[in-house]
């Protein structure tokens, strides 16, 4: 009896985790698509961003350098 209700559990179980792998794995599909939708301009973009932000991170180092100095 004991036994049956453990293969059930862990049957039970089996069935969870692959459930929950396959949502995992559905999700990944979905964000694997959008980054192989991405275009020239939407880099650009990316790139822009990234480099004001990068100047705006340059205009706080400076002066704290220049303090220490």
């Amino acid at each position: 009896m004991a036994s049956q209700t453990t293969d059930i559990v862990a049957k039970v179980l089996e069935q969870q985790v692959l459930q929950s792998v396959w949502l995992v794995e559905e999700q990944l599909d979905k964000e694997l698509e959008k980054l192989y939708r991405v275009d020239e301009d939407e880099l650009e973009k990316l790139k822009e961003r990234r480099l004001e932000a990068f100047k705006k991170s340059q205009k706080q180092i400076v002066p704290s350098v220049a303090r220490i100095l």
